[in-house]
């Protein structure tokens, strides 16, 4: 491998590496209100899983939101291209530090865990 092509790979990795978003990260802003949000327990029935935490199986996905086509409640997000349903036992009326959607996914499984209704509009 030429010199210019390890530097523009290194380049390439440090840059990655820098947008990295980790809301497990302490010094992330809002650490504490990710790392504090809880499954609804009819979503933990419906898994089977017996954690409780939205944060320590899960990551949040970061993506496009939007209201059902019927404008009922149902939301909807944007994932490999197609929209999928939120499952209504995993939407939490709870404000996020930000005012804007919030979607865990569990980082396993990618099954949704958590989601925070956007107070501020979308």
């Amino acid at each position: 491998m030429k010199a210019f092509d390890r530097v523009l790979l290194i380049f390439g990795i440090l840059l990655l590496l820098s947008f990295r978003v980790d809301a497990h990260d302490p010094s992330m802003a809002h650490h504490e209100w990710f790392n504090k949000q809880e499954m609804n327990p009819a979503a933990r029935e419906r898994l089977g899983v017996p954690w409780k935490s939205c944060c320590d199986n899960g990551d949040v996905f970061k993506t496009r939101f939007r209201v059902g086509e019927d404008r009922s409640d149902q939301w909807q997000y944007l994932k490999d291209g197609d929209w999928k349903i939120i499952p209504p036992d995993i939407v939490k009326e709870g404000d996020t530090p930000d005012h804007t959607p919030v979607l865990f996914i569990n980082k396993y499984t990618g099954m949704e865990l958590c989601f925070f209704v956007p107070q501020g509009g979308i």
